[in-house]
C-alpha cells in the first residue's frame, strides 16, 4: 500500500469520518461507508493532484458515496434531504476556508450551554449515546416524527447561534 496515501488518509481520518457521520447519521453505516470510500481512495489515488487539499477531495469522494449509497440501499426513515446534504457539504467547505475549529467548539459550547435541559439529553442520547429516534421517543413516550422534528429544529438553532456568535466575534477588535 502507497505510504503516502496512507499517511494522508489517516491525517485526514476523523474529519472525514465526521462528514460521513454527518450525511449518514448512523455509527455503523458510517463506518461501513467509510471503509468503501477509502477503497474508492485508494483506487482514485493516481489522480489526485499532489499540493491539492487531500482532504477536500476524500469529502468529494465521499459525497458521491453516499448518494449512490443512499440511492441504492437507504430505507425509506434513513433518507437525507438533498437540501440538508448540500447544507452539510457547504458548512464542511466553510470551514475548510478558514473557520476557526476552536472558535466554533467554544461558540457551539455556549450555544448547548443555552439549550433547556430535556432537549439538551435528547441531542446526548441522540449524538453521544446513539440511540435511534425509536428509542428515544419510548423514553419519552413520544412520536418519532416529533423526536426527528425537535433534533432538527434544534440543530437548526445551534448552526444559527454558532453563526451569530462566530460573526459576533469576527466583527469584534
Amino acid at each position: 500500500m502507497d505510504a503516502d496515501f496512507v499517511k494522508r488518509l489517516m491525517e485526514h481520518r476523523s474529519r472525514l469520518h465526521a462528514f460521513v457521520y454527518a450525511l449518514v447519521r448512523d455509527p455503523h453505516l458510517a463506518e461501513d461507508v467509510l471503509q468503501e470510500v477509502a477503497a474508492v481512495l485508494f483506487g482514485k489515488f493516481a489522480t489526485f493532484v499532489p499540493g491539492s487539499d487531500f482532504g477536500a477531495w476524500a469529502r468529494e469522494v465521499a459525497y458521491r458515496e453516499i448518494l449512490s449509497v443512499r440511492r441504492s440501499e437507504w430505507r425509506a426513515r434513513r433518507h437525507l434531504d438533498p437540501a440538508l446534504a448540500r447544507e452539510i457539504w457547504s458548512a464542511f467547505e466553510r470551514r475548510r476556508e478558514g473557520v476557526e475549529p476552536a472558535a466554533r467548539r467554544e461558540a457551539l459550547r455556549r450555544c448547548l450551554g443555552g439549550l433547556a435541559d430535556g432537549v439538551r439529553r435528547v441531542l446526548d442520547w441522540r449524538y453521544a449515546a446513539g440511540l435511534s429516534s425509536a428509542e428515544i421517543a419510548a423514553r419519552l413516550r413520544r412520536t418519532t416524527q416529533a423526536v426527528d422534528a425537535m433534533v432538527y429544529r434544534t440543530k437548526r438553532a445551534l448552526a444559527d447561534c454558532v453563526r451569530r456568535r462566530m460573526a459576533g466575534e469576527a466583527g469584534t477588535p
